[in-house]
């Protein structure tokens, strides 16, 4: 029977080192100046960690803070009117935009 690692951050046997050889010490391998071609690719946006909802493609987070009382009401709003606490506040940011002048486009 095998031992287990620990699961608790336990000890790892060492790892094998590599010997070297008194041929390989004294040889010394020099970088090529020589420069290679690279095939030219289109860069790649990074990889995400998660997958994102079509419905949250393209766009950015903004973080409100409310108090628990606050936030009570604004989900019994959206609950009475059968729609999201995201489309509520989609809505009031579209309502600032709209009483400065601006575009809505929230």
């Amino acid at each position: 029977m095998t031992k287990r690692a620990s699961l608790f951050g336990g000890k790892n046997p060492p790892a094998a080192e590599p010997t070297a050889t008194p041929a390989d010490s004294s040889v010394v391998q020099m970088p090529s100046t020589t420069p290679v071609a690279q095939p030219e690719t289109a860069p790649q946006p990074p990889a995400r960690k998660y997958p994102v909802a079509k419905t949250r493609e393209g766009k950015r987070v903004a973080t409100v803070y409310l108090e628990p009382e606050a936030l009570r009401q604004l989900k019994h709003v959206s609950f009475d009117e059968e729609t999201t606490v995201q489309e509520l506040l989609v809505e009031g940011v579209n309502a600032v935009f709209e009483k400065r002048g601006l575009s809505r486009i929230a």
